[in-house]
């Protein structure tokens, strides 16, 4: 463990994002008698309560809980990139593929995180550029990008770049550019591939194609893809189902990898394929009650 990811030592505050209520009053009565400060972040809900921007948080420590659902840490995540944070995931619900820890498993997860036993892990994250003439707006996803028509619109028809070299064009309902952390988010229900979440590569998959050749693409992380759009169709730009943009309004969009990534906190002893398997019943028999 490095110098950097010794967070269980000398740890006076702790940032929060929440996406309700649910928990929290638990969750700030046990840190206060660990004798460490919760700082709630805005941008949820209205606690009524004091609540910081993430900078001012960060000045203070970069330890961050997210306590919620998948969506709350893929939030999260997307928000600190490049920020130098770390995020533990609190699940307030069911388990779900990013958030391994109970709120009913706060005391003895913190225990062992004390003791030092925890590791960090570090899933790659998508860049994105949405190109307007010389103008880039820039973005992270955590999960996916999917450029996709509108509902009822015509089929949509994208052409596809390699390192700026044409190779493919997408005629259906779209395309999904996938992490391989959200290789089982919205790129698994359009039938792509499950990535081991800390490959360093990235999945383009077709979305509903008219041709049956067109098949789910594993690249390397060193390539970039840029889109353009090939007809008149009503095209949507949406990154982890969060921010929403016409593709009307920009020229080409890019995406790569690069080096950015996310800082998870993590169970020690966290297995990602008993998640699998919880999750979709791997060896499951249909008569099994």
């Amino acid at each position: 463990m490095s110098a950097m990811e010794k967070l269980h030592e000398n740890l006076k505050y702790i940032g929060l994002v929440a996406k309700s209520a649910d928990g929290l009053d638990k969750i700030v009565k046990f840190f206060e008698k660990k004798n460490i400060e919760i700082l709630f972040m805005k941008g949820h809900f209205d606690l009524g309560i004091k609540c910081l921007e993430i900078d001012e948080i960060l000045k203070k420590t970069n330890f961050i809980i997210s306590c919620g659902g998948d969506g709350t840490l893929i939030s999260t995540a997307r928000k600190l990139a490049l920020k130098n944070a770390y995020v533990l995931g609190i699940h307030a619900g069911s388990l779900g593929f990013l958030t391994d820890i109970r709120l009913d498993e706060l005391e003895k997860f913190w225990d062992e995180f004390c003791a030092g036993n925890y590791v960090v892990e570090r899933p790659l994250m998508l860049e994105i550029s949405l190109i307007k003439g010389k103008k880039a707006s820039k973005f992270y996803a955590f999960n996916d990008v999917a450029i996709s028509r509108k509902s009822a619109a015509p089929s949509a028809k994208i052409d596809a770049f390699l390192d700026g070299k044409y190779f493919n064009t997408y005629f259906g309902d779209g395309v999904i550019i996938c992490s391989p952390t959200g290789s089982t988010a919205y790129n698994m229900s359009a039938n792509g591939p499950i990535i081991y979440p800390l490959s360093d590569v990235f999945c383009v998959t077709p979305i509903c194609s008219h041709s049956l050749t067109q098949r789910p693409l594993i690249l390397p992380k060193k390539y970039q893809l840029s889109f353009k759009k090939a007809n008149e169709s009503a095209i949507v730009c949406v990154i982890d189902g969060q921010d929403r943009f016409e593709f009307a309004e920009f020229d080409e969009i890019k995406i790569a990898v690069n080096n950015t990534r996310a800082n998870l906190i993590r169970h020690a002893n966290r297995d990602y394929f008993d998640v699998l398997k919880l999750k979709l019943q791997w060896g499951y028999s249909e008569v099994r009650k």
